[in-house]
């Protein structure tokens, strides 16, 4: 008896999973409009060289999604594909994807400590508005969202220091 409530337990549970994932792709199915936009922002998003990592890829990677709103639907959208089992899972799936550590490490969310404000970029808004379209984060406050993006930022250096050492160890053995 008590392995059959365990089983259904195990069953509920992978339908509650299964339901967040339905939920999900009708919510990004409802948002294409045409089915050739999917191709068009396969294409747009190969010519982006991603991750970015100097602040001049990042500069012009701004100015085409500010100047193109077709483009930045379509990234918001190719985003929110990149999913998690939480969402700061989500943000950093998605920063990791976008940003490089070596440039995360010049910025901080405010632009504190001499760092390049990081909340000003359009980059910011677009993976607030990635997660927020995920159907299992879409209730998700802001602020747990920006406290992900600055915890990501302030570990950048630190993550680029334990690579080098980590590097550097398996060189000399």
């Amino acid at each position: 008896m008590a392995f059959l409530k365990i089983e259904l337990k195990q069953i509920q549970s992978s339908q509650l999973v299964i339901l967040e994932r339905l939920d999900s792709i009708q919510l990004q199915l409802g948002d294409q409009p045409r089915v050739y936009d999917k191709n068009i922002s396969i294409n747009m998003l190969n010519e982006c060289s991603l991750p970015i990592d100097n602040i001049t890829d990042l500069q012009t990677f701004e100015d085409k999604i500010a100047g193109d709103s077709e483009f930045r639907t379509c990234l918001v959208k190719e985003l929110t594909y990149i999913g998690g089992k939480h969402t700061k899972a989500m943000v950093r799936r998605i920063m990791a994807k976008l940003c490089t550590n070596e440039l995360l490490q010049h910025y901080s969310y405010n632009g504190k400590k001499g760092n390049i404000p990081f909340c000003s970029l359009s980059i910011c808004s677009v993976i607030f508005e990635a997660v927020k379209k995920q159907g299992k984060f879409k209730n998700v406050c802001q602020d747990e969202i920006e406290e992900t993006i600055k915890y990501v930022l302030v570990q950048a250096p630190f993550t680029i220091k334990r690579l080098l050492q980590k590097t550097s160890t398996k060189s000399n053995k």
